[in-house]
């Protein structure tokens, strides 16, 4: 009898749901001797829960128990909880302590739609003392941890354990529950060493597979969570545990919606999905996801925690207690809760709050170690480092495996290698380098940046401000967010703390990035953290260029593009564009529309609607009603006025951007230089055609700045200098102001210094350096031609924009020093040659010998004579040095 094709026609008579399990079925046709249990198992294991089904209905003998086991997890699978639940039941016949792991599973099915009581009756009738099953042992143990009796659990999760130390667990199913039991029992390494054993025994245990994943993710160890996650789903990739593991991963929200598409009824990821668009600012789609999972699962703690976290942000305590009534009757004082409710407050920047709430949790279970890492992590985010730190060392002391309790406990170990340094209203960690070199330019800007911020926003943020700038990026992004990898990020505020990545490690604008974070300071205080992110970066970005003129973002081509592709979002959706982010130039793109929503409001209503409208974020009312209180308009009104101007301003940038064009390529979280990838390519190449293709985009549209700077950077290349100029002239003509690079002056410039035309030259690099704020090079070639013509003021002008983007370099601390000798400003004079012995290694009897004679000049003798012994120590007959050393033994005499 040929099995396989009676299988293929019997599958193919069912109903069309069937059918693509059918198929699944078919093509990989199981050997004629393979019992329908085995059968089943392979089907299942493929993802073909509905064949399956059908197969382990009609086993019988030794394995009918275990097949009714597993049809009701294939039930349950797909979300069929009711046929789930109401296969154990026939199969029992209500005698639970007769079959005790059908009943096992009945209690888990219960357990997983809302009915824990009736649960633990299920699994009180089996847990006999020595004979009750190992996944009936730990099963009842986390069921019992779940209702809060945490202390009674143990000795069922013990008991598991000792079997398996007895040797007597050999089955990987088994093995991967007592993986579980030591799991809940905070024995973080059995665990996984015991996860490992049964994957081992058994590869296509998903179950073990995707338990191990999620202990590993629960860990912040996501590498290895998604090596888990893969290989079951190499084998099923209809396996709703790790599809929702690979979605807190990645590609969330297509991946949930796959989720949803098997298994209408997955509790879990109803839950993951409502938590994504409540972040993404999609509440009320968010919050039915939300009560859908309750509606299943009235016991979810994950969906009535962020709800209950909805309702407390927005101060509707009523509605929070009820919630927390709820939870309380069926798991009182729950640390998961109430952690789960602090760690989304710290996730929305509130950490007074988070710190509220997750001392609640740790009150309640004070062995919740996850409770302990958040709120340390938050403590910290406050600036209470000692504090935070205790908590963060009691968590890591029981739980080492937690990535992020020990990146945030290392990089305590960073700061103590660091200098504390203060002025008056800040107290800033910085690296003993950046202390010597970066600190004399770093505390004016501080200060500068509170007079003028204090006086714009009539407000004063709680100080000491605690600023953190650290020279590794890892130590950075861990001190940041508690991982490694922070993407483009180069500076974060918090609110009262604002942490860094130091110049000495960037090629950016040091000062805007410094500036730009310091703003947030003023506007998250103001509001107690409560201002949606697309307003606090738009004013950040908008303030950027407010304190110099060279800073912020100019991004006319790309905005020019959104509005021929539709892409510019309404304003009532504009966090998304940052949490929805696909790529940087996504991400750069929300930061500019941000802006230009905050220049709207100054230009067209003034800058005191724009601090009455952030002032509105510190009171609870709707977004719809602050408008209305502010600009007397409802938000939708107001958000057609920005569309209107920004369609203005798409027409007075007048240019065309072709759609083979790329966006340029940001860098530094939009605070670096932004690589022109065009233009870029037409660096690489000067062939004919490329010419030719760029003089046909002219033709077609005269307006085609990219065309005309490709074009004229080709022709420069070939040394085409007459209509290099005129296609580059042409290309700054349509757009002033374009910083990216290359850019139509930067080549300009350098065409001239082929032709030798020097004053035109300079001209050119003026004019780049009016927008772009990053060119170190063009500020310090600036800066020395200005010294030779005793320029003093414009000198000291572009060494500062130097300096701003680079302070680590030899040639500008040179500049700086003779300019400040030129001027007689002794003081500063010092400070340079201060940082250049440092920095110079070259010569160290100079410097030395230098810096005593700026010593000297500045009347502080005995300084000069031990940094010119210093030099003499290495050069007894340098003469400049026994000169210097002779006068100032005498003005110390004197």
């Amino acid at each position: 009898m040929n099995y396989p094709k009676l299988l293929f026609i019997l599958l193919l008579s069912m109903a069309t749901v069937f059918q693509s399990q059918v198929l699944l079925a078919a093509d990989n046709p199981a050997p004629e001797t393979q019992s329908d249990f085995e059968q089943a198992r392979l089907l299942a294991g493929r993802g073909s829960y509905l064949a399956a089904i059908e197969l382990y209905r009609r086993v019988d003998g030794f394995q009918r128990d275990q097949a009714i086991i597993e049809a009701s997890r294939a039930h349950w699978l797909i979300g069929q909880l009711e046929e789930a639940e109401n296969i154990c039941r026939e199969a029992i016949n209500g005698d639970y302590a007769a079959s005790p792991l059908i009943s096992t599973q009945l209690a888990e099915v219960l357990r997983s739609t809302g009915r824990a009581a009736e649960a633990l009756e299920v699994l009180s009738a089996v847990i006999e003392p020595g004979s009750a099953p190992v996944r009936s042992l730990v099963q009842y143990g986390s069921l019992l941890q779940f209702l809060g009796r945490k202390q009674e659990s143990l000795s069922y999760l013990n008991e598991a354990h000792s079997r398996y130390l007895a040797g007597q667990v050999f089955d990987a199913e088994e093995i991967a529950m007592v993986a579980l039991g030591n799991w809940l029992a905070d024995r973080f390494h059995d665990a996984n060493s015991l996860f490992s054993e049964a994957v081992r025994i058994d590869p296509m245990n998903h179950e073990a597979q995707v338990l191990w994943g999620n202990l590993f993710m629960e860990k912040f160890n996501n590498p290895d969570a998604q090596r888990s996650y893969a290989e079951v789903l190499e084998n099923n990739r209809r396996y709703v545990p790790a599809l929702l593991g690979m979605a807190k991963i990645s590609n969330p929200e297509m991946t949930l919606q796959r989720i949803l598409d098997i298994n209408p009824a997955y509790v879990p990821a109803l839950e993951e999905f409502g938590n994504l668009l409540i972040q993404n600012n999609r509440i009320e789609e968010g919050s039915r996801f939300l009560q859908e999972a309750l509606l299943i699962n009235p016991q979810s703690i994950r969906a009535l925690s962020i709800l209950a976290a909805q309702d407390a942000m927005h101060e509707r305590m009523d509605d929070y207690q009820a919630r927390e009534n709820q939870i309380n009757a069926f798991s009182p004082d729950n640390a998961v809760f109430y952690t789960d409710i602090g760690e989304i407050f710290g996730n929305n920047y509130r950490f007074t709050e988070a710190v509220e709430y997750t001392r609640k949790a740790i009150a309640a279970d004070p062995t919740y170690w996850r409770g302990h890492t958040i709120l340390g992590s938050n403590l910290v985010r406050l600036g209470l480092e000692e504090e935070g730190k205790r908590h963060l060392e009691l968590a890591f002391a029981n739980d080492p495996f937690n990535v992020l309790t020990s990146n945030l406990l290392q990089v305590f170990d960073t700061l103590e290698g660091y200098a504390t340094l203060e002025s008056e209203h800040f107290r800033v960690n910085m690296s003993p380098r950046d202390a010597e070199i970066l600190w004399p330019y770093f505390e004016p800007l501080l200060e500068e940046s509170w007079d003028t911020l204090t006086a714009k926003y009539g407000f004063e943020p709680e100080v000491p401000v605690l600023i953190q700038v650290f020279e590794n990026t890892e130590d950075f992004a861990v001190r940041s967010v508690g991982l490694p990898d922070i993407g483009p990020l180069v500076g974060i505020c918090f609110g009262k703390v604002v942490t860094l990545i130091s110049p000495d490690t960037l090629s950016a604008n040091w000062q805007e990035i410094l500036w730009h974070e310091l703003v947030h300071v003023f506007t998250l205080q103001m509001t107690n953290n409560r201002m949606p992110r697309w307003l606090s970066e738009g004013i950040s970005v908008w303030e950027e260029h407010e304190a110099r003129p060279e800073w912020g973002r100019r991004q006319g081509l790309d905005l020019v593009r959104a509005a021929r592709d539709n892409k510019l979002l309404p304003v009532a959706e504009l966090n998304s564009g940052f949490t929805n982010a696909g790529s940087s130039a996504d991400l750069g793109f929300a930061y500019f529309q941000s802006y230009l929503v905050v220049d709207y409001i100054a230009r067209e209503f003034g800058f005191e609607s724009l601090r009455n409208l952030v002032q509105e974020y510190a009171f609870i009312r709707t977004e719809d009603e602050m408008f209305q209180n502010v600009f007397d308009q409802s938000l939708e009104v107001f958000n057609e006025g920005f569309m209107a101007w920004i369609d203005r301003r798409v027409e007075e940038i007048n240019v065309y951007v072709h759609t083979e064009d790329a966006p340029d390529e940001g860098a530094g979280h939009g605070h670096g230089v932004r690589e022109n990838s065009s233009a870029v390519l037409a660096e690489l190449y000067n062939n004919a055609s490329l010419k030719q293709h760029m003089r046909q985009r002219i033709q077609s549209e005269p307006r085609d700045f990219q065309a005309h700077l490709q074009l004229g950077i080709v022709l420069f290349k070939e040394e085409n200098y007459q209509d290099a100029e005129v296609h580059l002239s042409t290309a700054h003509e349509l757009l002033p102001d374009y910083s990216g690079y290359p850019s139509p002056p930067l080549v300009l410039s350098q065409l001239y210094e082929a032709q030798g035309r020097e004053q035109a030259r300079q001209e050119q690099l003026e004019v780049l350096l009016q927008n772009q704020q990053h060119d170190y090079e063009s500020a310090l070639t600036l800066a020395n031609l200005s010294l030779a013509e005793t320029q003093f003021e414009q000198a000291e002008y572009y060494v500062q924009r130097a300096l701003a983007v680079d302070p680590y370099r030899l040639d500008v601390h040179r500049v700086a020093a003779e300019l400040a000798n030129r001027l007689a400003d002794t003081g500063a004079a010092v400070r340079e040659h201060e940082i250049l012995v440092r920095l110079d290694q070259t010569d160290p009897v100079v410097v030395r010998t230098d810096l005593a004679r700026a010593y000297l000049n500045n009347g502080q003798p005995d300084e000069a004579r031990y940094s010119v012994l210093r030099a003499l120590e290495i050069a007894p007959s340098y003469p400049q040095a026994q000169k210097v050393l002779l006068e100032s033994l005498n003005a110390s005499s004197n």
